[in-house]
């Protein structure tokens, strides 16, 4: 007669043993099978319908351990073993049965949080943030538990803990304000990582990382400026990607006052015209022209044009810049400038004139 997790079962334990043992290997090697196929199910596979791509998570090994832990802690009473043996076989088999269990549920979340981020991209940048909060505390819990599983009182523990992280925070409040303001700044995604914005009374260029503590801005300089992220999150900034990356560039040119205004407005539609059907950071764009003021030194005229992001907007300045030089030139049309008015002399006058 044997007694097995508190059935009495009519054989010999030579017998029971063994049997319970391979019929617990069969069911651990099962439960880990049909958990990695509900899992590969749950997230479309490897390369199927999941919108990032990525394989599923191994749940198979943790998922199998544990059912196979569980099952040797229920067999270990009735082997009879010698007092320091048992104990030290039960210890042991408990913190595996915690850190198999740890280990599945950890990769669950994680596995959650990528669906949930594949679904959501707007969550997803945010997403190595989350997933390295919950390893550590699927971790801290899991310490926990074996500790207690080892008879190791943990109340004090978790009471120095929790002064000792107290003390900690107070003495790192600057360093953990920056940190959740990564966080915000991650999943609010006011700015991106690529996005050119431009910091009030402060810094401008574009952002290349968004990090735990600071963010990273490279100039037109090609420079890099840190910025700490609790600053980036409270400062009053322009992102010039946002709605949309195409930015408006505006090119003011003065005329002599006495210049004919049609010929003039004739003048700045056609070459600007021509130069968003030729050059590609203005492919598409409509021109605007408009006389906004008249003042003692001539005509303002603005010329307004949609550029297609800030980057190109310097060499598309300097291009329409050029060629509407050249065209006053030609039709001899006079460029004021402060009080003076010169005219431009044409590149190649007719002779004779």
């Amino acid at each position: 007669m044997t007694r097995l997790a508190g059935i009495e079962i009519a054989l010999p334990p030579e017998l029971v043993i063994p049997l319970f043992l391979l019929v617990l290997l069969v069911v651990s090697a099962v439960a880990a099978r049909l958990v990695r196929s509900a899992t590969t199910r749950w997230l479309g596979g490897p390369g199927g319908d999941r919108p990032d791509k990525t394989p599923p998570p191994s749940l198979g090994v943790p998922i199998g351990g544990a059912v196979l832990m569980g099952g040797l802690l229920l067999i270990l009473p009735e082997l009879a073993l010698p007092g320091r043996l048992g104990r030290t076989l039960t210890a042991g088999f408990d913190i595996l049965f915690v850190l198999a269990c740890a280990l599945g549920i950890s990769r669950i979340a994680i596995a959650a949080l990528s669906e949930y981020a594949a679904r959501n991209p707007a969550v997803s940048p945010a997403l190595g943030v989350s997933r390295g909060i919950v390893r550590i505390a699927i971790a801290v819990l899991a310490a926990i538990m074996a500790l207690e599983t080892l008879g190791v009182p943990v109340a004090p523990l978790l009471t120095t803990l929790g002064i000792g992280s107290l003390a900690v925070a107070l003495a790192l409040q600057e360093t953990l304000a920056n940190f959740f303001a990564g966080l915000h700044l991650l999943a609010d995604r006011p700015v991106r990582p690529g996005d050119y914005i431009k910091i009030h009374d402060g810094e401008e260029g574009f952002v290349e990382t968004i990090g735990w503590r600071s963010s990273r801005l490279r100039t037109t300089k090609n420079n890099i400026v840190i910025v700490p992220n609790q600053k980036l999150s409270q400062a009053i900034l322009t992102n010039f990607h946002l709605p949309v990356s195409n930015v408006t560039m505006t090119i003011p040119v003065t005329v002599a006052v006495d210049s004919d205004a049609e010929a003039v407005d004739k003048l700045f539609n056609d070459e600007l015209g021509r130069a968003a059907a030729e050059l590609d950071e203005l492919r598409g764009a409509k021109p605007v022209v408009r006389l906004t003021d008249i003042t003692d030194a001539g005509q303002v005229w603005h010329c307004i044009l949609d550029v297609k992001d800030v980057e190109a907007q310097r060499l598309a300045g300097h291009e329409v810049r050029k060629r509407l030089l050249a065209r006053l030139r030609g039709e001899r049309i006079a460029l004021a400038v402060k009080e003076k008015v010169f005219l431009l002399p044409e590149k190649n006058p007719p002779p004779g004139r």
